[in-house]
């Protein structure tokens, strides 16, 4: 497929903000996608060269793409600098660039979706002595066969700034749509195979069948079950009867797959990160027993093996977002997996099977050493033990207790009333920024207020709901900066919009309704817990969530 054909639809996509609409562009598009390239098409669609699994990053910054736009539109850095800087837009100042070039050219291979996926996979794979020259190579040669149109969403797509609002809600709706099969199959799959490609090419050749055989595949990560919040301990019995309580540990989810000696780690957000936990895949490997399995816990920074008390979330977060240094990571942050579930063992799926005997065949399973164990669990229907049991867990420094329904299957991707957190501060909640403005006076060189939004899963796009900036302390303002700065996008006078990349936790006095934000709502007060880097914006809270808080249905 030709590269304008996608184009094409990217623009008619930014022409608006209906959901409805959306799904009907995506869906007619899709029906005339070949089904080898759907993989890569659903891809580019959401503004993405990889899945969220993948490990593989293009990590290109604006000073590589100004050098390639200069190189080849003939127009000096400075240039394209301040056309950057004129239009608040790389793309569109790649685009306004290129025309004139484009009138110059004569002779020009025409670009097609699959060449500039090749050379953005090339780009990836790119390191080491002479690789930015080489990068700058692969982008130059994409912008000299790309009309002046194009090349504005290649810039964009490259730097991920490709917001068109385009959700997971919508692809999946207009996958259902476009090839006729049942929404709850489409919405089933994509949670146990995290692959919209995949998901769309099963849909177009086998139809429903197709995707009712889908099942879970070790070394690609699903989308974990999530759980509410309820009142208390009486609460949760009253619901489940008996029930397991297990330590609610402060630390991050993690996948564990095993495949004969291949083991793979994954985050929440479905993240690999098995290069940065030596220690847990050696455990892994050795103290599971199966040819097969997929194995959740928590994964948490402790103290020392002696003393297992968790250290600071950022602590964890300093070892999840490592990708050198590793052995020095592995000394000064020691870490713990704490093993709570099993989905998948010697190739079976297990979702099907009720909590209680997932965790016996866990338990049968695993050999537990100072850093691998299973997660603290007591089953019961008395009240006061469950209670002697939360507060123990709270004294250990963690954040309160999980209560499990017994009985209950387990559900990917959904937050389902089969487990309830339960914990003894207000709920929080869970916020992108989406910009910023620079501080004054001895702040004037960091980012010293942050705007919050909440997001919208079905669009992609993100709703404001507050500003937060004060109780950081210098060290804070100063950390926060460091993290935002590369995300700048765009800057007018001391405000700064960013990437939607990175997640906050917030705290807040009160939500109010408010006509200043886009989202409609105001938090008062709001202050950081800590940033949540095994979190993307994606599983950011949602406009749906604030409005539940808000009547008392916390989720």
């Amino acid at each position: 497929m030709d590269f304008s054909t996608l184009t094409d639809v990217y623009q008619e996509l930014e022409k608006t903000s209906s959901r409805l609409e959306m799904t009907s562009i995506v869906s007619e598009f899709l029906k005339r996608v070949p089904e080898e390239e759907l993989p890569v098409i659903l891809l580019f669609i959401r503004g993405r060269v990889f899945p969220a699994w993948s490990d593989k990053e293009l990590g290109i910054g604006n000073k590589l793409i100004i050098r390639a736009i200069s190189a080849v539109s003939g127009a000096s850095e400075a240039t394209v600098e301040n056309r950057i800087r004129d239009m608040g837009d790389t793309g569109l100042a790649a685009e306004s660039l290129l025309v004139k070039k484009a009138q110059t050219t004569l002779f020009r291979e025409k670009l097609t979706v699959m060449k500039v996926y090749e050379n953005l996979h090339r780009l990836a794979s790119l390191s080491g002595k002479g690789s930015q020259e080489r990068k700058i190579s692969y982008i130059t040669e994409l912008l000299s066969f790309a009309e002046p149109t194009e090349a504005r969403y290649i810039v964009r797509l490259i730097l991920e700034e490709l917001r068109l609002g385009v959700g997971e809600g919508i692809v999946k709706d207009a996958i259902a749509r476009a090839f006729q099969v049942d929404p709850k199959l489409v919405e089933r799959a994509y949670s146990i195979s995290s692959d919209l490609g995949e998901v769309a090419r099963i849909s177009k050749l086998e139809g429903d069948e197709g995707l009712r055989k889908v099942t879970l595949k070790t070394c690609r990560p699903i989308e974990v079950m999530l759980a509410q919040k309820i009142g208390g301990i009486e609460e949760a019995i009253e619901k489940f009867g008996e029930t397991a309580f297990e330590i609610k540990y402060d630390g991050a989810r993690i996948q564990i797959h095993k495949e004969d000696g291949r083991i793979e780690l994954y985050t929440r957000r479905l993240e690999n990160v098995t290069r940065q936990f030596p220690e847990i895949v050696k455990s892994a490997r050795e103290n599971i027993r199966a040819r097969s399995a997929i194995v959740e816990g928590e994964l948490v920074a402790i103290k020392s093996k002696k003393d297992r008390r968790p250290r600071p979330f950022q602590d964890l977060s300093r070892r999840i977002k490592r990708k050198y240094d590793i052995p020095e990571m592995v000394k000064n942050i020691p870490v713990e997996v704490n093993l709570f579930d099993l989905v998948f063992y010697d190739g079976e799926s297990k979702i099907g099977d009720e909590f209680r005997d997932r965790r016996k065949l866990l338990e049968k399973i695993i050999t537990e050493t100072d850093i691998f164990r299973l997660a603290d669990q007591i089953i019961t229907d008395n009240v006061r033990e469950a209670e002697r049991f939360y507060r123990n867990a709270l004294s250990l420094g963690h954040e309160g207790v999980m209560a499990k329904n017994l009985r209950a299957p387990y559900q990917p991707g959904s937050r389902v009333g089969y487990m309830y957190k339960i914990k003894p501060v207000m709920e929080t909640l869970d916020l992108v920024i989406i910009g910023a403005t620079w501080g004054e006076g001895r702040r004037a060189h960091w980012l010293a207020s942050f705007l919050l939004a909440v997001s919208d899963p079905d669009t992609g796009r993100f709703l404001t709901i507050g500003r937060m900036g004060t109780g950081f302390t210098d060290e804070e303002f100063k950390e926060m900066t460091e993290l935002l700065r590369g995300e700048i996008t765009e800057q007018v006078g001391k405000e700064v919009r960013l990437k939607p990349k990175i997640v906050v936790e917030v705290a807040y006095e009160e939500i109010q309704r408010s006509p200043t934000y886009s989202s409609g709502y105001a938090l008062r007060f709001p202050r950081l817990v800590r940033i949540r880097t095994d979190k993307g914006p994606e599983d950011a809270d949602t406009l749906q969530r604030v409005e539940e808080i808000l009547k008392g249905v916390t989720t």
